[in-house]
């Protein structure tokens, strides 16, 4: 489990989807993406899926960043 609270996290994966330009119909499948590690997500099948799962890597990657540098309101220190 991430050590972020719910509404923190949920913030940051709607703020990567904005910046990367992603339907917000993805920010479920993305909170579960960031709380696994990178081996785990699917990859590229290499059919022109959209978005491609290498796109919406981006935006999980950008949303831990976002965590990571506590830019959320109420964003929760790793040790709480």
């Amino acid at each position: 489990m991430l050590p972020y609270l719910f509404s923190d996290i949920d913030a940051a994966v709607e703020q990567a989807c904005r910046e990367l330009k992603i339907d917000l119909i993805h920010v479920g499948s993305l909170q579960a993406w960031i709380a696994e590690p990178e081996s785990e997500w699917p990859t590229c099948c290499d059919r022109g899926c959209e978005p491609c799962v290498l796109t919406l890597g981006a935006a999980a990657r950008r949303a831990r960043s976002i965590l990571e540098q506590g830019h959320g309101i109420g964003v929760s220190s790793p040790s709480e």
